[in-house]
C-alpha cells in the first residue's frame, strides 16, 4: 500500500512527533510504501491511504480526500479552542466544545485571536472529521471526549502508542532554537557518579505540573533528589521556586537529553504530575513497560497508560503526592 503520512510540523520533537516517527517506521516495516511530508501541495490521488497526524488549520483538513483519510487525533486541539481542557483558571474542562461555552474561554488565551479562529470554526473541523474514513485515539479516555462533543462512535478506534521499552529512544536533537543556553550536554551519561532517585521527563510547561512536584518535595519528611530532564517555557520559574522553596540542592535540571529512557531505567521513581487531562501519558507507560516504580496523577488517560501498574494519586493534590513519594 501507498501511504502519504502528513506531520503539521517537523522543527518539533514531542510526543506527537515520536509517536508519528514510530507509527512510520512500523508501517514500513510491515512492508508498505510511506512517504512523510507536511506540504500539502501533494499529489494526493496516487496515495491508498492518507494518514494526518497533526492539522491545525481547519482549511487545510478539508482537503483531504475523506474517503482514503485517517486522522490520529493525539491531543484536544480538534475539540478545545485552548488545545488543552483546561480553563484560564487552571481548572479542567469536561464540557462539550461549541461557540457558546468555549466563547468566553478564548478571550482571556494568551494567544486569544488564534483560539478565537478556532471557536469560530470547531463546527466546520467536526464536519470535516466526521467525514474521515476512520479517527484513532490514544485512549478510551480520548475516545469519551470525542463522542461527547458529537462524534460517531463508530467512527473511532482505539490505538495506543508503540511503547519502546528494548532500546533508547531515537529521538533527534532539538534545534538550537529550543535549547536553553545553560543546558547541560544534550546526552549526558548516567552512572553510579549520578544516581537518579526521583526523575520527571518532560516538557517544562505549566499543564506538566512540575511546579506541584516541587512544592511536594517542599513538604516531604524524608528528603530526596529530583532529576529533570526536558527544557521549556516555564524552567525559569521552575528553578526559581526551587529556591524559593529551599529544596534547589535537592533539584537538578539537566535540560534535553536524547536518551531519556537511560534516565528512566536508572531512576528509582519516574513521577508524573500532570494536572492537564493528559490524552495518554507516553512518559508513564515508558517507564512502567522499563519496570520502574511510577507515581502519576489519576488524570485524563494516564491511568490507561499506567495499567494498574503505578501509584495514582487524585489530580493536583500536593499532600497525596508528597506522601506517595515518600512510601515508593
Amino acid at each position: 500500500m501507498k501511504i502519504l503520512v502528513y506531520l503539521e510540523k517537523s522543527d518539533i520533537r514531542g510526543g506527537i512527533e515520536i509517536f508519528a516517527e514510530r507509527h512510520v517506521a512500523r508501517l514500513r516495516a510491515e512492508g508498505h510504501e510511506v512517504d512523510v511530508s507536511s506540504d500539502i501541495r501533494q499529489e494526493m490521488g496516487r496515495y491508498d491511504e492518507i494518514i494526518v497526524h497533526k492539522c491545525s488549520d481547519v482549511a487545510t483538513l478539508e482537503r483531504f480526500p475523506p474517503e482514503k483519510t485517517v486522522y490520529y487525533i493525539h491531543d484536544h486541539e480538534p475539540i478545545c479552542p485552548r488545545t488543552y481542557a483546561y480553563t484560564p483558571l487552571l481548572h479542567n474542562c469536561s464540557r462539550a466544545g461549541g461557540v457558546w461555552p468555549c466563547l468566553f474561554c478564548a478571550p482571556l488565551c494568551r494567544n486569544w485571536k488564534p483560539a478565537l479562529k478556532r471557536v469560530l470554526s470547531q463546527a466546520r473541523r467536526k464536519r470535516a472529521m466526521a467525514r474521515f474514513k476512520k479517527l484513532v485515539v490514544i485512549s478510551e479516555f480520548m475516545k469519551g471526549r470525542l463522542v461527547a462533543n458529537g462524534i460517531p462512535p463508530e467512527k473511532i478506534e482505539v490505538k495506543p502508542p508503540v511503547i519502546r521499552a528494548d532500546a533508547p529512544a531515537q529521538v533527534p536533537q532539538v534545534p538550537a532554537a529550543h535549547v536553553p543556553h545553560d543546558s547541560r550536554d544534550p546526552h549526558v551519561p548516567i552512572s553510579s557518579s549520578h544516581p537518579v532517585d526521583l526523575l520527571f521527563a518532560g516538557q517544562l510547561i505549566r499543564g506538566k505540573g512540575v511546579q506541584l512536584l516541587l512544592a511536594a518535595m517542599a513538604r516531604m519528611k524524608a528528603p530526596r533528589t529530583l532529576d529533570i530532564v526536558g527544557t521549556g517555557n516555564m524552567e525559569p520559574k521552575l528553578k526559581a521556586l526551587a529556591e524559593e522553596l529551599g529544596i534547589a540542592d535537592r533539584v537538578r535540571f539537566n535540560g534535553f537529553q536524547t536518551n531519556p529512557q537511560d534516565w528512566m531505567r536508572a531512576a528509582k521513581c519516574v513521577v508524573v504530575p500532570s494536572f492537564w487531562q493528559e490524552p495518554y501519558g507516553l512518559v508513564a507507560a515508558e517507564a512502567v513497560a522499563l519496570g520502574r516504580p511510577v507515581v502519576a496523577f489519576a488524570v485524563g488517560g494516564l491511568p490507561e497508560a499506567c495499567g494498574g501498574k503505578a501509584t495514582l494519586v487524585p489530580p493536583g493534590d500536593i499532600t497525596a503526592l508528597a506522601k506517595a513519594l515518600e512510601n515508593t
